[in-house]
């Protein structure tokens, strides 16, 4: 039976619930127009690089370590580690619209948090500043004070991460809606054994070889047509 840790994941990770996801492309749209991402193949390919070899393996390295450190006892602890994490997580973005990406929509997601899941040791998002909030650590954060699961909360970090970015290539005219759920169905074995590496890695662990996907970012900042923020 569903329990109400369930339903929290599912709303959190809902479309509907508004922290701009849509906005970004994660560098999809600089991709379509160099060419590197031309159909739905390529698309469903490139999300699948990211999600192995990119920020979505990052993100879920520092989700997980998020939630083991939101679980520390004493509270200057807890606070000094997340902190540090969240610098961390904004040294990784490698250009400033993947900085403005993870740290806008980690601002949105805890606010949202904050007001319809309140908790009294979620941090102040001025506890951050000023680097900001990366997504992945909000929502480890908020994940553990709240009794998620981390495998469930990896899960469904990254079916969101997967979705948006098949949703960029819908408005982009990559991919037809009823394509776009076959592809994003395709890609669930890629996403479980994304949750299961984050899960068990380290901070050690990071790092990526999605080296076309962070060109593709850059060169979207001086492209000067475009549907989205990065």
């Amino acid at each position: 039976m569903a329990d109400a840790a369930e339903l929290q994941r599912l709303q959190w990770f809902s479309p509907a619930f508004p922290i701009g996801g849509y906005a970004y492309s994660h560098g999809i749209e600089a991709a379509q127009a160099a060419g590197a991402v031309r159909d739905e193949a390529t698309l469903a390919a490139w999300i699948a690089d990211i999600l192995t070899l990119g920020a979505g393996r990052n993100d879920a390295i520092l989700l997980a370590e998020s939630w083991r450190r939101a679980g520390l006892a004493e509270p200057d602890a807890r606070i000094a580690g997340l902190v540090a994490l969240a610098e961390l997580g904004i040294a990784l973005s490698l250009s400033a619209e993947r900085r403005l990406e993870t740290a806008q929509q980690g601002a949105a997601f805890h606010a949202l948090v904050g007001a319809a899941h309140p908790h009294p040791d979620l941090p102040p998002l001025a506890a951050f500043a000023p680097g900001g909030l990366p997504l992945p650590v909000a929502v480890g954060m908020a994940g553990r004070l709240h009794a998620q699961p981390l495998e469930g909360l990896l899960a469904g970090y990254l079916q969101a991460f997967a979705g948006n970015l098949v949703a960029a290539g819908i408005r982009l005219a990559l991919i037809g809606q009823s394509a776009a759920q076959v592809r994003l169905a395709a890609l669930r074995p890629v996403i479980l054994a994304a949750t299961q590496a984050g899960g068990a890695a380290g901070l050690a662990d990071l790092g990526g070889m999605a080296f076309r996907v962070d060109l593709m970012s850059l060169m979207h900042e001086t492209q000067e047509s475009r549907l989205f923020r990065s």
